[in-house]
Formats: C-alpha cells, structure tokens, sequence
C-alpha cells in the first residue's frame, strides 16, 4: 500500500512539474451519509464519515487522501445475540479527473486504492470476525463551489468488493471482508 501510494504521489508531482505556470489549490474538509457494507447477503446500511484532504493540481485534475470509519448496524435476533456489521477504518488515495460545467458546479471521477478493515458479528456468534483488504476504488460525484473558500458536494463510491456469501456466518478466521459502497455530503475549505 506504501509503494502505490508513493509511486502515486511520484507521478502526479511529476506531472504537475511539467506544466507551466501551475497554481496548486490544496483542500480539506469532510464527508458525511450512508454506508452500505454487504457480506455476500443481507446488506446493511449505517452513518459514516471521512476527513480528506487534496489538492487540485490543474483544471481539469486533483489528487485525494481520506481516512474514516462507520457506525455499527447491529440487528437483534431472538435471544440475546446480534448480528453486526461495520467498517473500523479506511484509508484512501484518489485520482480526481473533473470537469467544470456550469459556473461553480464540477462532476468529478474519482478511481483510487483503499485499505479497509471490515468487521461482522454473524448470527449465533459472539466472536467478532475483522478482515484487512486493499481493492481498487472508484466513484463519481458533483460539487459546487459557493466562493473562494466553500465547496459542498454529493457523490458515490465504491471503497471495497471483498463479499464472499460463502465466508459471511463461518468461523472469524475466514471472513473475507465486505462491499462498501458510501452515498456522502462532502463540506471542503479551499486555502
């Protein structure tokens, strides 16, 4: 994850060196909604969130990092036991085409990597089962910039495909981890 994120970080600084007169516009901010985390069978959706910060390197690209995590969707059965699912963390790394189509409106691309760890409590079970995964991520989205300084957002992504029904109720050591797909209201400060 270390080497991707560096050879990323690499290329897209070399090409903003090889552009002239570039003005870099770093960013930070945080996106807020729903996470849909399925194991292979019975999605379950929750509140999440993420910090991030980037930069826009040029018009028509910018560069992404976010960490978050979601709730806990815990399902009661009959007896004491629960079902839960959950994302402890995740860390991601963006490639950002866009396009400006109106005065302040952008549509964006995002495809990436993330490092995720899922967890599940399957039905019947008191042991927690945790899976650390690194997949490809992609999405898209829209933001509107109200000035200099405020952009809000909404956008799709998908974090994570590691669903496997067969791994969803078995022992801890074999659950393979989730989809994550996050539906999220992004607020960013420009510097």
């Amino acid at each position: 994850m270390k080497k991707v994120l560096f050879m990323s970080t690499a290329l897209l600084l070399a090409q903003a060196n090889t552009a002239q007169a570039i003005e870099i516009e770093p960013y930070a901010g945080i996106g807020v909604g729903l996470f849909e985390m399925d194991p292979g069978e019975n999605k379950k959706s929750t509140i999440g969130g993420f910090g991030f910060v980037g930069a826009n390197l040029h018009e028509y690209f910018a560069t992404e990092f976010r960490a978050g995590l979601t709730g806990v969707h815990e399902r009661e059965e009959l007896g004491p036991l629960t079902e839960t699912f959950k994302v402890n963390w995740f860390v991601s790394a963006f490639a950002k085409p866009k396009i400006e189509v109106a005065e302040g409106l952008e549509l964006y691309g995002l495809v990436g990597v993330t490092n995720i760890q899922t967890a599940i409590t399957p039905l019947n079970s008191i042991v927690e089962a945790t899976s650390n995964n690194t997949s490809l991520s992609f999405g898209v989205g829209g933001s509107y910039r109200f000035n200099d300084k405020f952009t809000v957002g909404m956008e799709w992504v998908r974090y994570s495909t590691n669903a496997d029904v067969a791994t969803k109720n078995s022992v801890a050591g074999s659950f393979n981890g989730m989809d994550v797909n996050g539906f999220t209201t992004t607020f960013a400060y420009n510097f």
